[in-house]
């Protein structure tokens, strides 16, 4: 189903490249590195996208119900867990809808997300089943994210450890490519994806996703 009265005999077919990874894995630069080396134009966001419009701080004397950020440990170091609040649960819900409506205008998209579960992916089958949809897998080492934390300055310190052992679960780890950014520069990145992008011009993961989450 279209949003609102959006006709779908007049809706252009859009490619889009879905990349999901942990923080600090290089999604962000590949995005930008694939918008300058493509002879194609493409539009990006995220969940850093939406993140942005919140009101900071997200916790302290006024609580805004977005998110709040609860830091831990493990053996492999300091952690930290994002909670969504109601607001935030609303707020991020919306992001499959945004990337449908943008799609839906003739829009190609590089999407920037961070999938916790498969209830989220399977949204987004939902609202891209018209599209050509590319669903690539950004992996790094933790250590090099961890390293990455640090130098960027504008993340939390343990963000990557706990988001690990999370984002390639379940239905999410069934992708179309697979990067690894680990010794990778996000030019080296983003010319494979679009060498991929090239050779296989009818991905089909997308496809398969949309007939798992079918009830």
């Amino acid at each position: 189903m279209l949003p609102g009265n959006l006709d779908p005999t007049k809706c252009k077919m859009s490619k889009i490249i879905f990349l999901n990874g942990c923080g600090s894995s290089g999604k962000t630069s590949i995005s930008r590195s694939i918008q300058y080396l493509s002879e194609e134009l493409w539009l990006t966001f995220g969940v850093d996208t939406f993140i942005g419009m919140t009101p900071f701080p997200s916790e302290g004397p006024k609580e805004t119900g977005y998110f709040r950020f609860i830091p831990g440990k493990n053996t492999r170091g300091p952690t930290m867990h994002v909670e969504s609040g109601p607001n935030g649960k609303q707020l991020f819900g919306i992001m499959p809808t945004f990337a449908e409506m943008l799609a839906n205008k003739g829009n190609n998209l590089i999407i920037d997300e961070v999938l916790f579960d498969d209830s989220s992916l399977n949204a987004y089958t939902k609202s891209l089943s018209n599209h050509t949809v590319y669903y690539i897998g950004i992996f790094c080492e933790l250590d090099i994210m961890q390293e990455r934390e640090i130098l960027r300055r504008d993340r939390c310190i343990g963000l990557s450890n706990d988001q690990i052992d999370r984002v390639h679960q379940g239905a999410r780890s069934l992708y179309d490519f697979k990067v690894d950014t680990s010794n990778k520069s996000p030019f080296e990145a983003a010319h494979q994806i679009l060498g991929f992008i090239k050779n296989n011009p009818a991905p089909q993961r997308f496809q398969e996703l949309i007939s798992i989450s079918k009830p």
